[in-house]
């Protein structure tokens, strides 16, 4: 996360774009990991799993460790509507700085305004 701090979060405001992250931490747990990188996108508390259940976003295949929860990016359009998903560990489901850039510039490419007419 501290990629999208320091490489996306300055864009965003400027861009008209958002950033919302949901936690299963408590709330003072939540506050100080949202301090600690210097994050100015809201954080959201799911600490008794009731988000994650409803998505069925965990994963149940390892029975000695028990149900593990897999990290999911959602990269929504204006409506809320889910333009695409990102999900899993490493370099293989979580999204790079460049490619959230590049989601958002498809979105915002959707839009009418986006290019403006020369007189």
């Amino acid at each position: 996360m501290t990629n999208y701090v320091e490489h996306l979060q300055p864009e965003l405001r400027v861009n008209y774009c958002k950033l919302i992250s949901v936690s299963v931490d408590d709330a003072m747990n939540t506050r100080e990991t949202r301090d600690a990188l210097g994050a100015a996108w809201p954080f959201l508390m799911d600490t008794d799993r009731k988000l994650l259940h409803e998505l069925e976003m965990g994963d149940t295949t390892d029975s000695r460790h028990g149900e593990i929860y897999i990290p999911y990016t959602f990269i929504l359009d204006r409506d809320r509507t889910i333009y695409k998903i990102y999900n899993g560990w490493w370099y293989v489901g979580r999204p790079t700085v460049e490619e959230i850039r590049m989601d958002f510039r498809a979105l915002m490419s959707r839009r009418a305004d986006w290019i403006y007419t020369r007189k």
